[in-house]
């Protein structure tokens, strides 16, 4: 699969997991990406904004990422908290 639109968990360090709504796709290389979107109030603003890397799970598949940007979320849509994300090796769709 080279997309995925569709749920997601965020695994915090703390070990809270948080769902998310992900878009995603990968290369032909294997490089992935997306955005992923969180309900505001799903998790305390500050752990997000903050957030330089992470684990996301799909299924039973898990990937890690960086956020390069953490003011990625300034313009995010009312109601959600937007993260933009790259791949840091092994896709999770």
């Amino acid at each position: 699969m080279n997309n995925h639109l569709g749920d997601a968990v965020l695994c915090l360090d703390d070990g809270r997991l948080l769902s998310v709504n992900a878009d995603l796709s990968k290369d032909g290389s294997g490089t992935w990406g997306g955005t992923l979107f969180a309900t505001i109030g799903a998790a305390a603003t500050s752990d997000l904004a903050n957030l330089t890397e992470g684990t996301l799970l799909i299924g039973n598949r898990t990937g890690a990422f960086v956020r390069r940007d953490t003011s990625d979320w300034i313009d995010s849509p009312d109601g959600e908290f937007r993260l933009c994300i790259e791949g840091n090796g092994d896709a999770p769709f």
